[in-house]
């Protein structure tokens, strides 16, 4: 923002895809910054009485009040293009916003076609069709892969897409290793949906793929120390509970969290499969080792706020695309049915807290009316 405002720029807006909660906090902190538009979260903001049945989540725009006294529009236009955003912003001659407005445009029947754009879209849809429809392999039990389950606890989803990743980079093993690598993790929001097994003879094909993966990433190799891999498992549930992206799916990894705990305190255990045993088993983690992990490339970046993962990695090696490598494993596999398998656990002392109290109480009245 300082280098733009020294060349003469007095109008700067913010675009980036972090979360309505970081796109206020930017809009406040960041001086300079005029609008700020964002994604992630798909955040529906509306003024007035809304188009459809999507509750909004403030007005559109949605006025931040900056650390410097000025008020900074912050908007978002949910998802699945159902909404086209419109934001109307008026500056004066020095750069400064003195008007806001605007809505999300319901992208309904009652907006017409763009003949050019819907001929080249008809042409590529005919090409994708014949793609999206081929047959990958079949799964035999539901893969859960929404939001409401691997943002919040561990997804069967994400734990096949992680014994993918782990099995496309087994290597042959040598007298002191099995494998080279044994852990993989990944960010819940990178699971875009489900796949139905009762849908289609349980029949998984391209699109529906696609549809889980839908970003064109790859899977990554990082080299840290265990220390760091303890903070990014501390960074999974900083903010559990809020729908947001960062509960990591595991493959190769145990760990249990105790959400009563402070933010940054919460792994009460974390135990990793052993790669240097002839019998793999898990063993606790150990802070100055250096492990290698697979993830996504998004994750390796620092997506998600998991900075420690870019910063401090001793060594980066890029892999496969994502959906070629979970693709490939389920064709290998013909039939898969991952379970929940307890790779990520959350104390039950917190979790059923309340229900232990009511059992203990009614046990003490059922004591006193025997008596």
């Amino acid at each position: 923002v300082q280098k733009l405002t020294t060349l003469g720029v007095n109008k700067i807006i913010a675009l980036g895809h972090s979360g309505f909660t970081v796109d206020k906090m930017i809009a406040q902190k960041v001086k300079g910054v005029d609008v700020v538009i964002g994604g992630h979260t798909n955040t529906f903001l509306y003024t007035g009485v809304p188009p459809s049945n999507d509750i909004p989540a403030g007005n559109y725009p949605f006025m931040v009040k900056s650390d410097d006294g000025r008020e900074v529009p912050v908007v978002q236009a949910y998802a699945f293009g159902k909404y086209l955003g419109y934001l109307n912003v008026t500056f004066d001659d020095d750069g400064n916003v003195i008007k806001a407005s605007g809505n999300p445009i319901l992208l309904d029947s009652s907006i017409p076609e763009d003949p050019i754009v819907k001929a080249e879209v008809d042409k590529m849809k005919v090409e994708l069709r014949n793609f999206s429809s081929k047959e990958i392999g079949k799964t035999i039990v539901y893969l859960n892969g929404t939001s409401q389950a691997c943002r919040f606890q561990e997804c069967n989803m994400g734990n096949l897409i992680c014994d993918a990743v782990v099995n496309s980079n087994l290597r042959h093993p040598d007298d002191n290793q099995w494998n080279h690598v044994s852990m993989c993790i990944i960010n819940g929001g990178g699971i875009r949906g489900p796949i139905d097994e009762q849908s289609n003879n349980g029949t998984i094909t391209w699109e529906e793929l696609l549809s889980v993966l839908p970003f064109g990433g790859t899977f990554d190799l990082l080299q840290i120390k265990g220390s760091t891999l303890k903070e990014a498992f501390e960074h999974s549930v900083y903010r559990h509970g809020l729908g947001t992206g960062e509960l990591l799916q595991v493959s190769g990894i145990r760990v249990v969290y105790d959400l009563s705990r402070k933010p940054s305190n919460r792994v009460i255990s974390l135990k990793v499969l052993c790669t240097e045993c002839r019998v793999p088993v898990y063993v606790p983690i150990e802070m100055e080792k250096t492990y290698k992990v697979l993830l996504p490339s998004f994750l390796a970046g620092g997506g998600d706020g998991y900075y420690m993962l870019q910063g401090r990695s001793n060594n980066h090696s890029s892999g496969d695309l994502d959906v070629q490598v979970v693709s490939s494993y389920i064709t290998k596999m013909g039939r898969v049915y991952p379970a929940v398998e307890g790779r990520v656990m959350f104390s039950t002392a917190i979790i059923f807290r309340g229900h232990l109290y009511q059992i203990s109480s009614l046990f003490v009245l059922f004591f006193y009316l025997i008596h």
